[in-house]
């Protein structure tokens, strides 16, 4: 019956095409963007703000990309962490994106605590049906709203300490599952988040500051992207009905399993491996533009005709995550004497940009998962963690725009479809049966 019912499908697939020049004949804006290629405007936001480029007569005019944490530059953000005698620059950002302020000395200690204690250690498995971490990641967090003592309860309050459980159980979920043995507690209780991330990331494994340092920063320009990103955006729909904080998450990470969304970093790994069997320090900035040009004709690389980690939908001139990256890796880079294959990047990331823009005719740059998935390299990580951590890192501004949507008791998200169906009537013969055409 199965294999019927598909060949019926497939054989009814005309039923689902749109011509594509309809979009543009009823205005209809595809993936809310407009034709400018800036986004639909759908929300207000006071949490995070994305800066790429200025409209000078409806044209996008390129500029140094910024990314703003409740008033605050991520850069300034990144130098505090420096300052602070341990790494916390995660816990910094969270704290910051879900309360709105920089947290004092003591508020800091407690919310560490909490962010460390917070989960629960009853769900995490130590074998999972599903081969995919996101999936596993998006029925655990579903089951917590089965343990919960009251899921449904509505105040701020308690959607906000909600959340901060399934922040502080997230880390404990992945690693039980990819490592395949339950973890129960986290194991460095004076270290900070990232510290302990990356200790269960790697199995148990020494770190050096500067590797611990690098997923830190990581952790905090990968906590927010403003509300208009897939699945923040997915969150703040799922929000917008009242529905619990374990749906909305869960929704996001499902989000951020799609591969345009949240595995660029992954599919930057892959392509780092494919440069470093293709070319070479001794290769001439015309073989690397070369190879650029063949990845771009599907000649090389995977086949999709993308350079990733290149190019993105609002930065033109620069991504200010992907800057501190490349700055903090740089250290790492010399610490672990991969000098040479940084320098690699290097080169290709500006031939790669050099042949974006003559293709294109328009100003590109390298954005965030460029060196994302060259620090991940560099840190030993397996690449099925790398969306993962994103997800473990970007659950603090998932948190933070739930509470936000939730106080300001938006009206529910509901916009419209333009039907260019048919417009059928059903026959029926002198008795009342109806007739079917048999095609």
């Amino acid at each position: 019956m199965s294999k019927n019912l598909k060949e019926v499908y497939l054989a009814n697939e005309s039923h689902n095409t749109i011509d594509p020049e309809l979009y543009t004949r009823y205005h209809v804006k595809q993936g809310l963007r407009n034709e400018n290629g800036t986004g639909v405007k759908v929300g207000l936001t006071r949490i995070c703000d994305v800066i790429g480029y200025e409209l000078v007569d409806d044209y996008k005019k390129p500029i140094d990309g910024e990314l703003i944490y409740r008033g605050y530059s991520v850069a300034d953000l990144v130098k505090l962490e420096k300052s602070m005698p341990t790494i916390c620059g995660y816990e910094i950002t969270a704290f910051l994106l879900i309360f709105g302020q920089l947290p004092t000395p003591e508020q800091l200690k407690e919310f560490q605590y909490v962010i460390k204690h917070h989960y629960s250690n009853s769900l995490v498995f130590s074998t999972y049906r599903t081969a995919n971490l996101l999936n596993a990641m998006q029925i655990e967090v579903l089951k917590l709203f089965g343990q919960d003592q009251n899921p449904e309860n509505d105040s701020l309050e308690d959607r906000m300490m909600k959340g901060l459980v399934i922040l502080s159980s997230l880390p404990l979920f992945v690693f039980s599952v990819h490592h395949k043995q339950k973890i129960t507690t986290y194991p460095l209780p004076q270290a900070g988040f990232a510290e302990n991330v990356l200790w269960m990331a790697r199995n148990h494994q020494p770190y050096t500051k500067q590797e611990a340092r690098v997923l830190d920063v990581l952790m905090m320009v990968h906590a927010d992207h403003g509300g208009g990103n897939n699945s923040t955006f997915a969150n703040v729909v799922i929000s917008s009905t009242g529905t619990d904080i374990y749906s909305c998450i869960s929704a996001a990470i499902g989000s951020l399993k799609g591969p345009k969304h949240g595995g660029a970093a992954g599919k930057v790994g892959s392509q780092t491996a494919m440069l470093l069997k293709t070319i070479s320090n001794d290769s001439t900035d015309a073989q690397i533009e070369e190879l650029c040009e063949k990845i771009l004709d599907k000649k090389a690389g995977d086949g999709s005709g993308l350079i990733y980690g290149i190019g993105h939908a609002i930065y033109t001139k620069s991504d200010p995550r992907c800057q501190l990256i490349k700055e903090e890796v740089r250290i790492l880079a010399k610490e672990k004497h991969q000098e040479s294959t940084f320098q690699l990047m290097e080169r290709f990331e500006k031939a790669a940009v050099a042949t974006m823009k003559k293709r294109k005719g328009s100003t590109v740059c390298a954005n965030v998962d460029f060196y994302s998935g060259f620090a991940y390299h560099l840190l030993g990580i397996d690449q099925s963690l790398y969306t993962p951590l994103f997800a473990i890192s970007r659950c603090a501004g998932w948190i933070a725009h739930h509470l936000e949507n939730r106080q300001n008791n938006r009206k529910l998200i509901r916009p419209a479809n333009i039907y260019i169906g048919d417009k059928l009537q059903l026959e029926f013969d002198e008795d009342g049966q109806p007739i079917f055409d048999e095609h």
